[in-house]
């Protein structure tokens, strides 16, 4: 038995924690010890097996309002305090101004996560140590200096394309992401975009698709309604899919327009909607567990993001058979999974009469809505969990290095 630790912000929402959940799960289901540090707040609203063991690092945890029984708070015996050095580097940092005082506070920031993750690996010399998404990795890598673990990050998102140029995040991934031993990445755009670790083992493995509990393929007659479920973050960009909306209901009247999740954006969201005039048509409705349940017999699922490593909502709803149309978005994820007119249509990112036209192109043609469902679903198959969680087991463990 091996015990793996999985480093995350929450497993409050989202996609990528849907997935980190789910393969913590295959990991426990066969035999190995899994423990998950939440970095940011202990809210789970995922299922997890029992056996888990989940343990917020956070230096103030937001309240626990989907506390599991296996969930608790872990705080070191003294709390991460600047030392003198640190805070001279500040103040220098904010002499010199510019990127240097902003490439410093953000080192301190995730310094802070990064002190509250050694105390508690270093408990488990024995462990291996996956963190996912970028503030958690940066975080552990700081903390790699001093851990005796085998250690690796994975990304879930276009990393070239996540922050501006000159963010000090990017300067930060290259002056701690040596000490991986390994990294995992969903595309090869992801993997290509680290050529300053010429030393590092890089793997690629997609995401899987979870087909256990997911709804069949609906194969009656669909409801006018235009699907989306995702973060309400601006990566996602769907301001542009309710322009396209708008632009395409002027045709298809008899439509409407909802949109599952959570986020920042809400609020300039529904603003949006109502500028439009469209608060009879489109609908923001919270995240909800059941949402492929709700939206199988929907008559299409449109994704307008601008950037996604592989977006799991896409895999989701390709796997329920909705026709699907996809911004060819940074990161190569749609691309990678979607043959254009076959299993679902692919336009160009933030082309809004491009994105507008494939909605109209399958609302007038059904044979061509029952075409790309029939093929969808076919991706059960292709991304098949087993298959996929054992490739990250076999890369987590390094059992072929």
């Amino acid at each position: 038995m091996n015990h793996i630790i999985i480093v995350v912000h929450s497993l409050a929402v989202g996609g990528a924690e849907r997935r980190i959940s789910s393969l913590a799960n295959y990991f426990a289901s066969k035999g190995h010890k899994v423990t998950i540090l939440l970095i940011d707040n202990i809210v789970v609203r995922f299922e997890l097996d029992c056996a888990i063991k989940v343990v917020c690092v956070a230096e103030d945890p937001l309240p626990a309002g989907y506390l599991l029984e296996q969930c608790s708070f872990y705080s070191p015996a003294e709390k991460y305090k600047l030392s003198f050095k640190d805070k001279l580097g500040v103040s220098l940092s904010h002499i010199a101004g510019g990127k240097t005082a902003d490439f410093v506070e953000s080192e301190l920031f995730v310094k802070k996560h990064s002190y509250y993750l050694y105390e508690y690996i270093k408990q488990f010399p024995e462990a291996t140590v996956v963190s996912f998404m970028t503030v958690p990795n940066i975080a552990l890598m700081m903390a790699a200096k001093k851990l005796k673990n085998r250690v690796l990050f994975g990304d879930c998102t276009d990393v070239a394309n996540e922050y501006p140029a000159g963010s000090p995040y990017n300067a930060l991934r290259k002056k701690y992401y040596g000490r991986a031993d390994a990294a995992l990445f969903q595309t090869p755009a992801q993997k290509d975009y680290y050529t300053f670790l010429p030393g590092t083992k890089k793997y690629v493995i997609p995401n899987f698709v979870k087909s256990d509990g997911l709804p069949s393929r609906y194969e009656g007659e669909r409801r006018k309604e235009i699907v989306n479920f995702c973060r309400l973050n601006k990566a996602k960009n769907l301001p542009l899919l309710i322009d396209a909306f708008a632009l395409f209901n002027k045709d298809y009247p008899d439509y409407t327009l909802a949109i599952y999740g959570e986020g920042s954006l809400k609020g300039e969201l529904l603003k949006k909607i109502s500028s439009l005039g469209l608060e009879n048509k489109a609908t923001i409705y919270d995240f909800d567990l059941n949402v492929h349940s709700k939206i199988s017999d929907a008559a299409m699922f449109v994704s307008s993001s601008d950037r996604e490593g592989i977006s799991n909502s896409m895999l989701e709803a390709l796997a329920i058979g909705l026709p699907c149309v996809c911004t060819d978005c940074a990161g190569g994820g749609a691309r990678m999974m979607i043959e254009d007119h076959v299993n679902g249509l692919l336009v160009p990112m933030r082309d809004v009469n491009a994105l507008a036209s494939a909605m109209k192109e399958i609302a007038a043609d059904p044979a061509l809505a029952q075409k790309l469902s029939q093929n969808a679903v076919k991706i059960r198959q292709r991304l098949e969990p087993d298959k996929i969680c054992g490739e990250m087991l076999s890369a987590i463990l390094g059992e072929n290095e």
